[in-house]
């Protein structure tokens, strides 16, 4: 397939602030890496690099997303160019402009990294746009974070013109190519969202960890199963017998929702 490199996108212009309002998904776990707030990045001056006291560069960076076809559970980020360790924020889709962070990278170290592969903590699972970041390492400690308003934890990088380094890129979710083999099958509660195997063949038993730091439930909306609560750290089980299409969601975060597909 042909893929089309989407052009070069930056969002808002930097004056005495940036602000970015974006819609994190439902829950109120210190663990979560979206917030429901409004971000407001303040303009402390030119970025400085000299010094133990100074703040690390978020400037100039850049980011580049070619349109690609998914599975729905990465993305690739053809180059990212930062002027300090940092991450890629993939933000969803928020009415046209970057939304809720939806996954990110590990670490990235400064300068040009290329071919960057991108998990989503939350699998589209249908065609989308989405909105991949450069985030900065504020506090150097190697861990992403995302607390708004607090300006010390991980915010957006710079162009050299002053601007947010963002992109937008059309991702085509493609139909697994088969789907998860008789036995084990796993799904994983982690950020608040579902994430694993979505199509499985009947006789499958699918585990669901919750890995989160709140309880959590796997509760099919037709009432098909019911994990009861899922304490963190825990797991529960379920065989399917009989194929079909069942939604599920989380009765403590009914925000959480996921589809799984059985096949006869």
């Amino acid at each position: 397939m042909k893929i089309n490199r989407l052009p070069f996108r930056t969002v808002g212009a930097l004056g005495a602030a940036i602000a970015l309002t974006l819609a994190g998904c439902g829950g109120d776990d210190d663990n979560a890496d979206t917030t429901d707030a409004a971000i407001t990045v303040a303009d402390t001056g030119p970025a400085t690099t000299g010094g133990d006291s100074a703040a690390p560069a978020s400037q100039p960076s850049s980011i580049i997303v070619d349109a690609q076809d998914s599975d729905g559970t990465t993305i690739v980020v053809a180059s990212i160019d930062l002027p300090a360790p940092g991450f890629i924020a993939v933000h969803g889709d928020g009415g046209g402009s970057p939304g809720p962070v939806i996954g990110h990278s590990e670490l990235l170290p400064a300068g040009t990294s290329t071919d960057v592969s991108v998990t989503l903590d939350q699998p589209l699972d249908a065609d989308a746009t989405v909105y991949p970041m450069v985030h900065i390492d504020m506090n150097a400690n190697g861990v992403y974070e995302f607390a708004p308003p607090d300006v010390t934890t991980d915010g957006p990088g710079l162009t050299a013109d002053g601007d947010v380094a963002v992109t937008g890129a059309q991702i085509t979710v493609t139909a697994s190519d088969s789907a998860a083999p008789d036995g084990a099958a796993l799904i994983t509660i982690a950020n608040f969202a579902f994430s694993g195997v979505t199509e499985v063949a009947v006789g499958t038993t699918v585990t669901v960890t919750n890995t989160d730091g709140t309880p959590h439930t796997w509760s099919a909306e037709d009432g098909a199963f019911d994990s009861g609560a899922i304490a963190p750290g825990e797991s529960f089980e379920f065989t399917f017998t009989e194929p079909g299409e069942f939604a599920y969601f989380c009765n403590f975060h009914p925000s959480m929702t996921g589809t799984i597909t059985v096949t006869g």
